[in-house]
């Protein structure tokens, strides 16, 4: 059976959704030859009536089962999701922005085939929770967010596994905005497609040191950062600027994502430029990714934190224990002080203790408040 056919025999068509109006229903336009092209002339296959439009902007095509879509040398470009292409695979669900007008990449299901129609121009309905996979309405929404800085901080607790005494708590944020999500993890996600996840997570943590008076005096504040903005350019610079926010009665320490972590020279550049500024370093999520030992040894942080998958469950996992007593015998003598996350139990946290974990964190000492 050759690529793009159903088990009919009848041939798919994938398709474009578009918004004719803001807050309608969106029109559909199957893409019924290839290339199909885009643009501001009568000649193309769909037509854009936008100055901001090239007569031909952009072309979406095929190569062996898989679409593309191409930019055409426009004046304005063409994106997807967020971020301006030239040539670029698509996706089922894709975000393609030519100029000012958004189109959403659709490979219809076998249901929709069964069903397939010939006509140019199809009203569909969209369910509530597709309304924000468009860029230009997620940005608008997200910049609004952050011009209002419609977010809550909760604190967990970390403690002193030894004394159960808190040293410092983690600084988890909620947004507040009326119409995006609460959850962190939505709204980064949907900051990423509209290329405004530095931007979001800047808010973060501004809003986690403003909101940070009310916690006790010498506690440190343990705050995140996104893979993509320790890449940035302009990374070691805003931390420069945030560092006048930063309160002298609360510690910083800037976590990294053991995924972020690229190579030993950009780590010692990052966590000589975070000491520098008075911040302490803590590498995030050990354990999940490559564990990356070299970067660990030759630029080792001040703390570090055990993933909670491989802290869950560990005081009945003889391997788990094994991973964690080694990680503890390279990073033990280079001064760095290790974190157990997600523990939720009693017999969890005197199994980390005893292993040698320093720190503890998780439901058992506190939830998020």
């Amino acid at each position: 059976m050759s690529p793009g056919e159903t088990l009919s025999g009848t041939m798919t068509v994938p398709y474009l959704e578009c918004y004719a109006e803001p807050g309608g229903p969106p029109e559909r336009v199957p893409l019924l030859r290839l290339p199909f092209i885009i643009g501001r002339s009568e000649a193309v296959d769909h037509r854009v009536y936008s100055t901001m439009v090239s007569k031909e902007h952009a072309a979406i095509g095929r190569v062996g089962d898989r679409y593309t879509v191409k930019d055409l040398a426009s004046t304005n470009g063409t994106f997807v999701n967020g971020r301006r292409t030239v040539e670029e695979f698509l996706r089922d669900g894709d975000i393609i922005q030519v100029a000012n007008k958004e189109f959403r990449f659709r490979l219809p299901t076998i249901e929709e085939t069964s069903c397939e129609t010939t006509t140019a121009v199809e009203q569909t309905q969209l369910m509530s929770y597709d309304l924000l996979d468009s860029v230009i309405r997620g940005t608008q929404l997200l910049e609004a967010m952050i011009a209002s800085e419609a977010v809550d901080t909760l604190y967990q607790p970390i403690v002193d596994l030894g004394t159960r005494e808190v040293i410092g708590y983690e600084a988890l944020s909620r947004g507040t905005h009326p119409t995006l999500s609460k959850s962190p993890i939505a709204l980064l996600r949907l900051a990423e497609q509209c290329d405004m996840v530095i931007e979001l997570s800047q808010l973060f943590r501004k809003r986690a040191i403003h909101c940070s008076h009310g916690l006790p005096k010498h506690a440190r504040i343990f705050l995140n950062t996104h893979a993509r903005e320790v890449a940035s350019p302009g990374f070691l610079e805003a931390l420069a600027a945030f560092q006048r926010d930063a309160s002298i009665d609360h510690p910083i320490v800037i976590e990294i994502a053991e995924t972020s972590i690229t190579d030993v020279r950009t780590m010692a550049k990052i966590k000589s430029a975070v000491n520098q500024l008075g911040f302490e370093l803590a590498y995030d999520d050990f354990g999940i990714g490559q564990a990356r030992f070299l970067e660990l040894t030759d630029v080792p942080p001040d703390f570090l934190k055990l993933d909670i998958a491989l802290i869950k469950g560990i005081d009945a996992n003889k391997p788990r224990q094994e991973i964690v007593s080694a990680v503890l015998r390279v990073v033990s003598p280079l001064g760095t002080r290790v974190i157990a996350e997600g523990i939720e139990t009693a017999a969890v946290a005197d199994m980390c203790r005893d292993l040698g974990c320093h720190l503890g964190q998780g439901f058992y000492f506190g939830r998020p408040a």
